[in-house]
This record gives C-alpha cells, structure tokens and sequence, in this order.
C-alpha cells in the first residue's frame, strides 16, 4: 500500500497494489474523498501527475487516467500547462436526491464501516 499524504494537513490518497479494484479508480476515489471530506474545496490545485505519481509509486498514465475520469465527472477542471482544480459545485437547486439503490449502497457501507470498528465521527 501507497499513500500520498500532505505535509501538516490531513489530506491524503492510498492505493493498495493488491486490490481488485484499479489503482485510477482508488485514486479518483481518494480525491473524490477528499473533497466530500472539505479537505479540498472549490478552486483547489490537485497535486501534478508527476508529483502524485511518484508519492504513490503509480505511473504517471493511471494517474492522468483518474484525473480524466474526475474531468468527465466534472469533480476537476483540467487546463493545458495549468494544475487540474477541484471544479464548483454543480449549478442547481438545493441538494441532490439519490435513487434508492444509492441508498441501500450508502447505508451498507456505513454499516460495514461501523462494524469494522469505525467510529460515527469518521464514517
């Protein structure tokens, strides 16, 4: 396992080598977390490709993929020559509402996270 962590802030990416799931999405995921978290806001500069690459000992392609995968989500803006930055939130009216698969999903992972030994504060 690798992580990518900040120096002095809370803000940190781990990948596990040894899971199914592929490392551009563990480090989408791990930015998405941040985000969810307020560790990272609006206008925030992610860390280059080059520089998370090397933290996490990934090549430098999985992580322009997860960037991408953000970009297409529109989680990040990406430029040419600039830092890929956590996007605005979506235009809209209010909070979203999520279908009841989302749900069952979301209240399961909370469950197993409790059960594993998480505390309420960190889930």
């Amino acid at each position: 396992m690798n992580a990518y962590r900040e120096p002095g802030k809370a803000r940190s990416i781990v990948v596990d080598f040894d899971s199914a799931v592929p490392l551009y999405r563990q480090i989408a995921d791990g930015v998405r977390a941040l985000i969810a978290r307020g560790h990272l806001s609006e206008g925030d500069a992610l860390p280059s490709v080059r520089k998370l690459g090397g933290m996490l000992g990934v090549n430098l392609n999985t992580v322009a993929k997860a960037y991408r995968l953000l970009a297409d989500e529109e989680m990040v803006v990406l430029r040419h020559g600039a830092p890929a930055r956590v996007a605005p939130p979506p235009a809209g009216e209010g909070p979203v509402a999520i279908d009841d698969l989302s749900r069952r999903r979301l209240l399961d992972w909370c469950g197993r996270a409790r059960l594993s030994g998480a505390t309420e504060e960190s889930v």
